[in-house]
């Protein structure tokens, strides 16, 4: 009795071909030195001389209250102090890159800010849940930075 194969199609797919098996990697799109030729050039981490005027209010706050939050909390806090501003520091490079970040969005961060120098931490996490809920396309890791930042902040007096 011979007749076709029973059973569907082999398991587990084409074979796999990759460095290990000798080959050399697919190729993928053609990589450039420059992200796009219309990219403005990047700031380098840190550099907070081009915060646009729109952003500086709220650097000033969040910095500041950052400093206040790391002099005061108990060093069994440290590492998500320092976690925190690593995150606020993204934000800022952002900032100071304008990349990601818009101006709405910059201007409600600063209500944000200023909530929050005023000590009004409902309202400061009401608007921090409102801008990650409608501008998630814009929060990346830094907005983790300041819910810690607000929830830090009401915990140090």
């Amino acid at each position: 009795m011979s007749g076709p194969p029973m059973g569907g199609p082999p398991m587990g797919g084409p074979p796999r071909t990759g460095p290990s098996a000798g080959n050399s990697p697919a190729p993928g799109p053609p990589r450039s030195a420059a992200a796009s030729p219309a990219a403005k050039p990047k700031h380098p981490p840190g550099d907070r001389s081009h915060i646009p005027a729109s952003a500086q209010q709220l650097v000033d706050i969040l910095s500041r209250d950052m400093q206040r939050v790391a002099s005061k909390a108990p060093a069994s806090f440290a590492p998500q102090v320092k976690d925190t501003q690593k995150r606020i520091n993204i934000l800022f490079d952002h900032l100071n890159n304008e990349e990601l970040v818009k101006p709405d969005t910059i201007q409600q961060l600063t209500q944000l800010a200023t909530l929050l120098e005023g000590k009004n931490y409902p309202e400061a996490q009401q608007l921090q849940v409102s801008i990650q809920t409608d501008r998630t396309e814009e929060c990346g890791n830094w907005m983790v930075g300041v819910k810690r930042l607000i929830s830090m902040s009401k915990a140090t007096p």
